[in-house]
């Protein structure tokens, strides 16, 4: 039987303390989302004043990165070269959405929104981390 790898309680866990702990380092009020492997929502924390409308986009984000399996800074360079892209119901080609991977597997997608698409990008870096460490 072919095992393949899923993202676990405890992981993430860690993948929400990582990004939490950048977002409150760089005083970043942002929403925080965790997908599985199909884009099924598995966490989704909203920090203290981070906009409504990033509860919306961090999932998409973090559906757009997992469906795709490429980070959305990836895709919204990609989109830069072929603006058509953006006809495609769901896509947020902005920075902040990154697969998960284990085991040359993608597990799941992490999307960050709320502040500026570089900082969105570090907290979801930063909580991707925790699964290399």
């Amino acid at each position: 039987m072919l095992f393949r790898p899923r993202l676990t309680p405890a992981e993430i866990d860690g993948i929400m303390a990582k990004a939490h702990a950048a977002a409150a380092a760089g005083g970043f009020a942002v929403t925080i989302c965790i997908v599985d492997e199909g884009g099924h929502l598995l966490r989704l924390d909203r920090l203290e004043d981070a906009p409504l409308i990033s509860l919306r986009v961090a999932e998409g984000k973090a559906r757009t990165a997992v469906e795709l399996n490429m980070s959305t800074a990836a895709l919204e360079q990609a989109v830069a070269a072929l603006p058509s892209m953006t006809a495609i119901a769901g896509i947020y080609p902005f920075r902040g959405g990154i697969p998960l991977r284990q085991d040359g597997y993608c597990v799941g997608a992490i999307g960050v929104s709320g502040v500026l698409p570089d900082q969105d990008e570090q907290v979801a870096q930063s909580g991707a981390s925790a699964l290399a460490a």
